[in-house]
């Protein structure tokens, strides 16, 4: 199976955002997938192909795997023309921060729950590191798509990579880790 997609640029970035990708997937696979696993191995500013051949692990941008399987992300060799609005800043407004950890209500107006999600923790991370460094995306696990409130805890460095914690009404969900970039 190659299902081809076409995405956008988010905002001013000229790279593949993260959550173009997890958005496009949610809406493809559906929200009742569970186990689900996001991997970024590298950045790309080129359209997509969704495959299910493990020949394509060695040179995927990222790979996916839920409850219904796995899939690999490669590049077509077309550049990524269109971009869509995408402004962080305001998504960013609607979280409230306690020390290691940030509540994302259950509606982000405009946005997105992995927009928020995604957000969440590199604001999180900007909160508590010093100014200037800047965060990449690298893998988020989720039980389940998550429906209500969530709250992310800063939970560890792991060398140049930062893991959250991500919980539902007090329960674990899953976890979020970004790299610096």
């Amino acid at each position: 199976m190659k299902l081809d997609r076409t995405l956008q640029f988010r905002g001013n970035r000229d790279y593949l955002h993260s959550t173009s990708v997890m958005n496009d997937l949610f809406d493809l696979r559906g929200k009742d997938v569970t186990h689900i696993d996001l991997k970024f191995h590298r950045r790309t500013s080129q359209q997509v192909s969704y495959t299910d051949e493990p020949q394509a692990a060695a040179n995927a941008v990222a790979e996916w795997n839920d409850s219904l399987g796995k899939l690999y992300l490669v590049e077509r060799g077309e550049q990524i023309t269109l971009r869509a609005p995408y402004d962080e800043d305001a998504l960013a407004g609607v979280f409230e921060i306690d020390g290691r950890g940030i509540r994302i209500p259950a509606h982000a107006h405009g946005f997105t729950r992995t927009d928020a999600i995604v957000a969440a923790f590199k604001r999180l991370l900007q909160t508590a590191h010093a100014a200037g460094r800047k965060y990449a995306f690298v893998r988020i696990r989720l039980d389940r798509w998550p429906a209500g409130a969530m709250e992310i805890r800063y939970v560890r460095d792991i060398g140049a990579f930062f893991q959250g914690d991500i919980s539902e009404r007090g329960k674990p969900l899953g976890q979020i880790f970004f790299g610096v970039w």
